[in-house]
């Protein structure tokens, strides 16, 4: 469980961090920000992979740079996308901070208005 006020610093922006806004947007409603971490969670671990493939299989080496090349826009186009979501919805602040209280609570308010509960 979070607690309240917890923030990620955008400079560091793990896969731990990756799998936290994750956590903090798991609700049944719009879940972007959290799939988003997803992906960009299994782009950087394809790319780990296929640079772990260059020395495992020298002979493709080529291809295999070419892979973790393209993995890497992929992973810096995902990585955009997602902040700059994440600015639209005001879930990062003035200190360059995603505020997780902030993004879990707003996936609860989704998640009610969508039950009717709040309005």
């Amino acid at each position: 469980m979070m607690s309240e006020g917890q923030v990620i610093q955008l400079s560091v922006l793990s896969d731990e961090a990756l799998l936290e806004i994750c956590k903090a947007a798991e609700v049944i409603a719009c879940e972007c920000p959290g799939y988003l971490a997803r992906v960009l969670h299994q782009v950087r671990a394809f790319r780990h992979y296929t640079t772990a493939c260059i020395e495992q299989f020298p002979a493709d080496a080529e291809t295999h740079r070419w892979l973790a090349e393209q993995a890497d826009q992929v992973e810096t186009i995902l990585w955009q996308t997602m902040m700059e979501l994440m600015r639209k919805e005001q879930l990062i602040d003035d200190s360059e901070q995603i505020l997780l209280d902030k993004l879990s609570e707003r996936a609860r308010e989704i998640a009610l208005k969508q039950l009717g509960q709040i309005s």
